[in-house]
């Protein structure tokens, strides 16, 4: 077994840090509105889990396909893995609603989170003083050009 990338462990560990933020503001809102119950919890644990686990499987996909050298290849790869990915959270989160009987917006709305972190990802690198690359600047890029 091949240890993982470092990149992989770093932005796993930055999506995972936002899905249990969100994840305890959500059960907060829960417990303010009090419609909190165990299937709440149970719902945003397996919600979370799915969404952590998604973007973990994401970004191997991605590492993987990148360091074979292909350009169509690895496009190939993560355009397959994004609808197995889609597949599979679906498939969780049915299990959790239909046989666990989690409550629906608990289970779902976690799916979210990667998201919201991704967003004030930006914010994040220039306070740590990472140089991210310019968007507008894609010369030599062979997947996009």
């Amino acid at each position: 077994m091949s240890k993982m990338d470092p990149a992989v462990k770093k932005e796993t560990g930055y999506i995972a840090f936002w899905v249990i933020l969100l994840s305890v503001l959500m059960e907060a809102v829960f417990l303010i509105i009090r419609q909190w119950n165990l299937s709440v919890l149970f719902g945003n644990l397996g919600g979370a889990a799915a969404a952590i686990g998604s973007f973990l499987v994401l970004a191997v996909t991605v590492s993987k396909a990148v360091s074979s050298g292909k350009p169509e290849e690895a496009a190939k790869r993560v355009k397959a893995s994004a609808g197995l990915r889609l597949i599979g959270m679906g498939g969780l989160c049915a299990l959790l609603i239909g046989v666990f009987h989690t409550n629906v917006y608990a289970t779902v709305i976690p799916l979210l989170f990667p998201r919201i972190g991704l967003l004030f990802r930006p914010m994040y690198d220039r306070r740590h003083g990472v140089n991210t690359p310019d968007a507008s600047n894609t010369e030599g890029s062979d997947l996009i050009d």
